[in-house]
């Protein structure tokens, strides 16, 4: 079998990108492209031949870290409830912005910088919520007002959270009340918001399917 490799310069921005993950998670406010080339044991000067500077990467890898992170909650609950993939998803994204503040801030300055999130959230939230209107599940579907409430939703928890030090709570209850918006009933919602919030804590990368079921 013939394995294709990417172009040496993609293979380097790919080296670096993952490389700021890993500093970012020890480091925090405190990273720097000096962790960074560090990490990935390449020069400055590679470092800058991919980013003008802290902020250019910080926005590179908010942005592609978020894409990441829903496209792997999607592949681990493919096939599930819509209304549960999207508590998943939903939790999953929360829980990233509470254990690492930089990198909420990294997601909220997207917006700043012209390219909000909603890019990034929209093609997998989409198809949540227009299976979920098809199979009876939500009240609305993926229309561009429930999307902005949505995506404006998480958007301002993550704030919220980047500002009040990581509100646990907030999480839980975001999750249940975008239920409960769509259409779930509250004990529904809330039962889904706690376990994916589980899930989401547990094991980010493969969330498990609650073991209540809901018809």
């Amino acid at each position: 079998m013939t394995v294709v490799r990417l172009p040496k310069r993609e293979r380097t921005r790919a080296k670096l990108i993952s490389a700021g993950l890993e500093v970012l998670a020890r480091r925090g406010e405190a990273l720097t492209a000096a962790d960074v080339v560090a990490e990935a044991e390449v020069s400055n000067g590679t470092f800058y031949n991919h980013f003008e500077d802290r902020d250019a990467f910080l926005k590179v890898l908010g942005k592609e870290s978020l894409r990441a992170l829903i496209t792997a909650s999607a592949e681990a609950t493919a096939g599930e409830d819509p209304a549960w993939r999207f508590a998943v998803a939903t939790a999953q994204v929360l829980s990233a912005g509470r254990a690492k503040p930089l990198w909420a801030r990294a997601v909220l300055r997207l917006a700043e910088w012209g390219e909000p999130p909603q890019e990034e959230l929209a093609h997998y939230l989409r198809a949540d919520l227009r299976e979920g209107l098809e199979k009876g599940r939500f009240r609305f579907g993926d229309d561009p007002v429930t999307m902005d409430i949505v995506v404006g939703t998480i958007m301002a928890t993550l704030r919220r959270m980047s500002a009040i030090e990581g509100d646990a709570p907030c999480l839980a209850l975001t999750t249940q009340r975008l239920l409960e918006l769509l259409g779930l009933a509250q004990e529904e919602a809330e039962a889904l918001s706690e376990q994916a919030g589980i899930a989401a804590a547990v094991k980010p990368e493969s969330p498990e399917t609650p073991t209540k079921r809901w018809s």
